[in-house]
């Protein structure tokens, strides 16, 4: 049986050349945190960095990739436009989108990376094609929302997030908790979502499960998980993951709002997202006397 539930760590140690592009960039290093290592089947998660300088030279991919700045700076070539990119942008490259990457900064950059299907381990068939003769622009404008060319790019940080007693019911029976939902269907993605999510002091989600893998980047905070009966306690450069069926749930043990990025994959169903446990006990007990 395939494990339901894993928790791990980033670590700066653990970045390194990758195999697939090795002869195709300068300077970019990859750290894995959910791949099929992990028990996952749908989510290849990562944290990748490209040194001052560092480039990372226009690709097409068979899967779908999504990404999320957390720091430096980096010029994003997307078929045949460029953006200008910082912490806090993300988006989403459908399958078979060119896109390459150069380093815009004087220091690292670096990102979170969700892949989804999952990429094929090295030594696989290939699932990663690099453009003959493919450029990188030297220059670009600061990413405009107005201006994006069909192009599925945006921003969201923490510092958008509206006050307290502003804030829309995100779930329901889970007060405290507030989500921006990133990248998904509506935003054009077919394969993964991606979102930022924040629970006050005290908050927390019950125990529930899902049709689809879900991974949690913890960028602060401290939050108790429990996964399949199993207590975590996950604080800033933790990972998570949950596979499908696995019965898991939150809280936020610290005293400061705890934040993360989540992502699912395969995309939800249109109904019946959560299957929270207390609510089919209760069915349970009105069908069944």
């Amino acid at each position: 049986m395939s494990r339901m539930h894993f928790a791990g760590r980033y670590e700066e140690s653990a970045l390194s050349s990758h195999p697939v592009y090795e002869s195709h960039s300068h300077g970019y290093t990859h750290a894995s945190l959910v791949d099929h290592k992990s028990g996952s089947v749908h989510t290849g998660l990562s944290i990748n960095q490209l040194i001052e300088q560092g480039t990372l030279a226009p690709h097409v991919h068979s899967y779908e990739e999504g990404f999320y700045i957390l720091e430096g700076q980096a010029l994003l070539a997307v078929r045949d436009q460029a953006y200008l990119i910082r912490p806090g942008d993300f988006g989403a490259f459908k399958v078979g989108t060119l896109h390459g990457w150069r380093n815009a900064g004087l220091s690292p950059v670096r990102w979170l990376q969700m892949a989804a299907p999952q990429p094929k381990p090295p030594g696989s068939e290939r699932d990663t094609f690099f453009a003959k003769n493919g450029q990188i622009p030297m220059v670009a404008k600061p990413l405009d929302a107005s201006d994006l060319k069909g192009d599925l790019l945006g921003h969201f940080d923490a510092s958008q997030i509206p006050p307290v007693d502003q804030r829309p019911a995100a779930l329901v029976g889970s007060k405290g908790v507030y989500l921006n939902w990133m990248i998904d269907e509506k935003f054009g993605a077919r394969h993964h979502r991606m979102l930022f999510i924040e629970y006050q002091p005290g908050a927390g989600i019950p125990p529930h499960d899902h049709t689809f893998e879900e991974a949690y980047f913890l960028l602060s905070g401290e939050v108790e998980a429990v996964m399949d009966g199993e207590r975590r306690i996950a604080k800033a450069g933790d990972v998570l993951w949950t596979g499908v069926g696995c019965v898991h749930s939150f809280r936020n043990i610290s005293s400061q709002p705890a934040r993360w990025l989540e992502t699912f994959a395969p995309q939800p169903p249109v109904e019946n997202v959560f299957r929270f446990t207390a609510e089919w006990e209760q069915r349970a007990k009105e069908l069944e006397g």
